[in-house]
């Protein structure tokens, strides 16, 4: 019931971030501004709204460089998590769709976050260019490879794009194993539960140790991590 009521406070704080993410924009970076919006304001916010708690391992393992984060994805809640979880100005590789939505949309325009057409090859290699120069850059990127939400706790296959980029910049690529989301908000539902969510922060794979594997293979490694964390008790 709770997930339901809190569904209006969860959307109008969303509007109220976004509009005064932009507001901020004008004196700070981008970063900066992602940080302060999106980890201190929007996210914990959003998490209590909704009654999910959520319990965080290896944040020792943070770069204290620009890197990739790498994410399972099983629900809507995957963002505001990760977002709770690592104390950086973050940029999100995003669906072209979320670009339309009013308000928000222009946020993540302002902000500099990147958008992919997954129905055009194309522009997608091209966004992901961007992407690598925005590590390169000095920020941080965030995507879930699996490229949309599973339904279970089983991973789907990793897309390449994110992998390619850490390969080609030797970029630190952080994989994050997030388990419970899907419980706490089910893929396809507006009903969120109450429940505790397990964020694991692994040690980042550094791609000049891992130069005998093609992207396929390094793809692979960051995967079965994050499976083996699935495993940790």
């Amino acid at each position: 019931m709770r997930g339901i009521i809190m569904l209006l406070p969860v959307l109008l704080w969303t509007i109220i971030c976004a509009i005064f993410g932009i507001l901020v924009r004008v004196f700070y970076r981008a970063d900066r501004t992602v940080l302060i919006t999106g980890h201190y304001c929007w996210s914990p916010v959003v998490l209590w709204l909704l009654g999910v708690k959520v319990k965080i391992t290896g944040k020792e393992n943070l770069p204290l460089v620009p890197s990739i984060y790498v994410a399972n994805h099983t629900s809507q809640l995957d963002i505001p998590i990760v977002s709770a979880s690592i104390p950086r100005g973050l940029f999100f590789v995003a669906k072209q769709e979320l670009s339309k939505v009013p308000i928000l949309g222009q946020y993540m325009h302002i902000m500099g976050m990147i958008f992919v057409d997954r129905g055009n090859r194309e522009k997608a290699i091209q966004s992901m260019e961007i992407a690598a120069k925005k590590v390169k850059k000095g920020k941080n990127l965030v995507t879930f490879p699996e490229g949309t939400r599973s339904t279970d706790n089983a991973l789907l296959p990793f897309k390449k794009g994110s992998f390619v980029i850490a390969q080609k910049g030797q970029i630190p690529l952080v994989p994050i194993a997030i388990k419970g989301a899907g419980k706490a908000l089910p893929k396809g539902s507006f009903i969120a539960h109450s429940s505790t969510v397990e964020v694991k922060i692994l040690p980042a794979i550094l791609p000049n140790e891992h130069i005998h594997l093609g992207t396929a293979e390094f793809a692979q490694l960051a995967q079965e991590k994050i499976k083996m964390a699935f495993n940790d008790k």
